[in-house]
C-alpha cells in the first residue's frame, strides 16, 4: 500500500491527536485530585472550629427557653461563616421560639437555600413540621401587616419568604 502526502498527513495528525489526549488525560487526574483536595480545603475553612458543640449548646439553650442565648452564640457564627446551613437552621428555631417569624422565616429560608435536606423527610435533618408552623403563623402576620400598611417592606420581605418556604415544603422549585 503506498501513501500519499495526503495520508501520511491524517495519520500524523491523528497520533498528535492521540499523544496529547494521553498527555492531557494524564494531566487531567491531577487536576481532579487537586480540585477535591481544594473543595476539602474551602469546606473546612468555611466551617467553624468545634461546630458540634457550639451547635449542640444552641440546641439545648432553644428547648430549655433560652433562645435568645441561642441566639447570640448563633449569630456569631452565621456572620462569620454565613454557608453554614446548621447555624441558620438553628438561628431559626430560636426566632421561632422568641416568636419573631420574619427573622425565623429568613434564617429557614437561608438554611434552606444552602441545605434542601432540612424539608426532606428521608434525610436526618428534617425540620419541615416546625418550619410549616412558623410560615402558618407568619405568613398570617405578615399578611395583616400588608393589610395596615401595604407598601411595609419588612411585611412584603416576610410574605415572600413565607411563601418560598411553603414552595420548598411542598417540594417546588425555588
Amino acid at each position: 500500500m503506498n501513501l500519499d502526502r495526503f495520508d501520511a498527513f491524517n495519520i500524523f495528525a491523528a497520533l498528535m491527536l492521540v499523544a496529547a489526549a494521553a498527555i492531557l488525560g494524564t494531566s487531567g487526574g491531577d487536576t481532579h485530585a487537586t480540585g477535591a483536595v481544594s473543595a476539602k480545603v474551602r469546606s473546612e475553612a468555611a466551617t467553624p472550629p468545634d461546630a458540634s458543640t457550639l451547635y449542640a449548646t444552641a440546641k439545648q439553650l432553644i428547648e430549655s427557653g433560652q433562645p435568645e442565648e441561642a441566639v447570640k452564640s448563633l449569630a456569631g457564627i452565621a456572620e462569620k461563616f454565613p454557608a453554614e446551613a446548621e447555624a441558620h437552621s438553628l438561628l431559626g428555631q430560636a426566632y421561632a421560639r422568641m416568636l419573631d417569624y420574619p427573622a425565623s422565616m429568613k434564617e429557614f429560608r437561608l438554611a434552606l437555600t444552602i441545605e434542601p435536606d432540612y424539608v426532606d423527610k428521608k434525610s436526618g435533618k428534617f425540620i419541615g413540621k416546625r418550619i410549616k408552623a412558623v410560615v402558618k403563623d407568619g405568613m398570617s402576620e405578615a399578611k395583616v401587616a400588608l393589610e395596615k400598611a401595604p407598601e411595609d417592606a419588612a411585611a412584603k420581605a416576610a410574605l415572600k419568604d413565607a411563601y418560598y418556604l411553603d414552595r420548598m415544603l411542598a417540594g417546588g422549585c425555588e
